[in-house]
């Protein structure tokens, strides 16, 4: 377990020639760490991930999740405040899909938010938590006044 709390399946990543030659000529990298001995976890700068691991964000545009993969390596920009986790690609799985009855379930739900409490008349648009009724019947009881 590494101090980000994740447990990494690697000690070294994979290493970026680009970012290996600018190291080599003495130009330091704040957040280039390929073997993972600076933060625990192989560390990449801001749009320099090897290929083969993407962010979350990206697994699921290709329709795929991580699948209980550990984190592989991580992005860190703006001095570190921010942090993206990187998972291997080849070790995703496909996004599940919902079952027939869960569909069900969510469209009761929704359509549980666009029924009034007081008319009992579903409208086109979600009840505002704030009147707990439809706009019609708030500005009846004078609550919209």
């Amino acid at each position: 377990m590494h101090a980000t709390g994740y447990t990494c399946a690697q000690t070294t990543g994979p290493h970026v020639s680009a970012l290996d030659a600018l190291s080599q000529r003495g130009i330091y990298l704040k957040h280039y760490d390929p073997t993972g001995t600076r933060y625990g976890i192989p560390t990449y700068p801001y749009r320099w991930a090897p290929a083969g691991l993407l962010t979350r964000r990206q697994l699921r545009a290709k329709g795929l999740r991580p699948g209980g993969q550990p984190v592989h390596a991580q992005i860190l920009w703006r001095d570190g405040a921010r942090v993206a986790y990187l998972y291997r690609e080849a070790d995703a799985k496909p996004k599940r899909t919902a079952t027939p009855a869960q569909h069900a379930a969510i469209a009761k739900a929704l359509k549980a938010r666009r029924t009034c409490s007081s008319c009992g008349r579903t409208k086109s648009y979600y009840i505002p938590r704030s009147l707990g009724e439809c706009l019609d019947c708030a500005e009846a009881s004078g609550a919209l006044s």
